[in-house]
């Protein structure tokens, strides 16, 4: 009988290991400059995640992209780690621009899986970061609000979003209201308009240091104040005239006083056709005199229609005139070259309000409280078409706008909050904002950026 012999069979390869299929999951990404904002224009952004990460799957997935397009990159593991990609702009972004970053579910870990299944929405992850620009060289603008309980109060905040201090102008009598805040065109010199129950002044001044350099002696009862290159033109609603400051000198050249009873709120100066108009107090009335000898002067009566004007501003090249009118949605335009009405902006966004210009674009504020309803925001307007391009939608009122001389940032008083909001203005998307403790009313954003 023969022998069996009995032999276990020996595998030739031990069995694979399992594949990874645990989805990768995105951890964050890493904030850039100052709080996102500042942030320079050939900035990486650094995107973290809880492995490595196939850099193949990033372009088709992740998008950079502003108002202005999209910008192209290359992508790389961050020296530290392979869990952390980095995007290289391929060339500079915009100045002043908000960008926005995108990581989609597309992107595959090492292993081939992506962070989200084919069949599942795919809701990206989202990063935004706002580029320097004008308003950032060399330092930032000081931005000025006004208390409106504590008229002698001014609070001054910068480094962009930040309140820096307060300062009490000195006065042998408290003003009666608060009145307005402006920057001469050189930039030297904030000026405040001190409404006094007897002749007002202007205090002017020193943004930097923060005090009071001189103080001019105007008309009973000023409200605000224009500008042309040489010259300040201070209304005196409750005298009926406006004073002439020389802004070599600072001194109160003249006081012209109007024949007609019309009182001054508000005046633009055109440096198109050489003239100062002039919004009333009291009327629908708007006037024009000349800028050289205050002798030809007339009432334009067709260009306020439903109510008197409570703003006034002027387009930079002198052409045209802007004036909300009070309690409505309508703002009346006017046309400087022609000395003619133009078809009024009915903007639909009751009621307008204060307003600003800086280049081709107008900005006014609206603001309407209905019972528990709140409605307000910022119309973002081309000059020469005078049609709305944007609408910033805010349910606080927006008692006064102010804007860098550059135009990049819009500001924003809300009494109701008692806070500045800083504005971008190509998007109109607000970036950041400002506590201020005190019951606020008019602004002002210096010409000039100062140090960090």
């Amino acid at each position: 009988m023969g022998t069996l012999f009995f032999q276990s069979c020996i595998p030739d390869r031990m069995p694979t290991e399992p594949v990874e299929n645990t989805r990768p999951k995105f951890v964050k990404f890493d904030t850039l400059g100052i709080s996102n904002l500042v942030v320079p224009v050939n900035q990486p952004v650094k995107m973290f995640f809880n492995e490595k990460m196939d850099l193949s799957t990033f372009p088709a997935n992740v998008n950079v992209e502003s108002i202005s397009g999209k910008i192209n990159g290359n992508f790389s593991y961050a020296p530290e780690s392979d869990t952390v990609v980095i995007f290289t702009p391929g060339s500079s972004y915009n100045r002043a621009e908000v960008y926005t970053v995108s990581v989609h579910g597309g992107v595959r870990d090492a292993h081939g899986n992506s962070m989200i299944s084919p069949n599942d929405e795919d809701v990206p992850q989202k990063f935004w970061f706002f580029t320097e620009g004008d308003y950032s060289d060399g330092g930032f603008p000081y931005v000025f609000v006004r208390d409106k309980a504590q008229k002698q109060v001014l609070y001054r905040s910068g480094k962009l979003n930040q309140y820096i201090d307060s300062l009490y102008v000195n006065a042998t009598a408290e003003d009666y209201q608060t009145a307005s805040l402006e920057f001469s065109p050189k930039g030297n010199y904030l000026w405040m308009v001190n409404l006094k129950t007897t002749d007002g002044t202007i205090s002017l001044i020193d943004p930097q240091s923060f005090e009071v350099a001189k103080v001019v002696q105007v008309g009973l009862g000023p409200t605000n104040v224009g500008f042309s290159q040489d010259k300040a033109y201070v209304t005196n609603k409750s005298a009926k005239s406006f004073t002439v400051i020389n802004l070599d000198s600072y001194t109160a050249e003249t006081t012209y006083s109007f024949t007609n009873n019309f009182k001054p709120l508000d005046v633009a100066y055109s440096s198109l056709t050489d003239k100062l108009y002039f919004i009333s107090s009291t009327n629908k009335d708007v006037e024009a005199v000349d800028a050289q000898d205050f002798n030809d002067n007339y009432i334009i009566d067709t260009l306020l229609t439903d109510n008197k004007g409570i703003d006034i501003e002027v387009s930079d090249d002198g052409k045209y005139l802007f004036i909300p009118q009070k309690r409505t949605d309508k703002i009346a335009v006017f046309n400087t070259q022609t000395n003619s009405p133009e078809s009024p902006i009915e903007t639909g966004y009751p009621y307008a309000g204060d307003g600003t210009i800086k280049g081709d674009y107008y900005y006014s504020s609206y603001y309407k409280y209905s019972g528990s309803d709140s409605d307000g925001g910022i119309l973002k307007i081309n000059v020469s078409t005078q049609s709305i391009e944007n609408v910033f939608t805010f349910g606080e009122e927006i008692d006064k706008l102010g804007i860098t001389n550059s135009g990049e940032l819009l500001y924003a008083v809300t009494p109701g909050d008692s806070s500045l909001h800083i504005i971008e203005t190509k998007t109109m998307r607000e970036i950041s904002k400002t506590k201020i403790n005190g019951s606020l009313k008019y602004i002002a954003v210096s010409k000039n950026n100062y140090a960090k």
